[in-house]
């Protein structure tokens, strides 16, 4: 059923973690100009590459936004979807620790210099919020059809 609350949520937890891919996540103020972050890895003022390898972090990004996606159309089997739920809860967990190990690790390649933090820092906190909300509309739902089937 698309029309749902929890279908609601999970599209817009598919949304917000597409916001992951556009931006820089951090922002490192040094001489030669800026140094940024990104899911795809560190880039300095020129806008080349820094060797600090970020494939993890775009591959647990892709993995979420895809789940999102997907958990959407398992409608009917509701079990599945708060299974992925927690599954995604957890990813977005690790994907914070993430995110600020790779900032402490850019950092530290650049010589202590502190990080000016993007809004999209905050995108995994704001997506575990919206698939706990959603799960707690996919539980209802089958205590709600559980006590309908115990009626008859």
């Amino acid at each position: 059923m698309l029309q749902r609350p929890q279908t609601l949520y999970l599209l817009g937890v598919f949304i917000l973690s597409l916001f992951l891919f556009t931006g820089p996540i951090a922002l490192f103020s040094i001489e030669g100009g800026e140094t940024i972050l990104k899911h795809s890895g560190v880039f300095d003022g020129v806008g080349e590459r820094m060797d600090l390898a970020t494939w993890p972090m775009t591959t647990l990004f892709v993995v979420i936004t895809a789940l999102a996606f997907l958990n959407i159309f398992f409608y009917r089997s509701r079990i599945r979807q708060m299974r992925i739920c927690i599954f995604l809860i957890l990813l977005n967990a690790g994907t914070m620790g993430m995110i600020f190990y790779y900032i402490a690790v850019a950092k530290n390649m650049l010589d202590d210099v502190p990080p000016l933090h993007r809004w999209r820092i905050v995108i995994p906190l704001i997506l575990i919020i919206l698939i706990y909300l959603a799960f707690r509309r996919i539980r209802r739902d089958e205590l709600v059809v559980k006590a309908y089937d115990r009626i008859r």
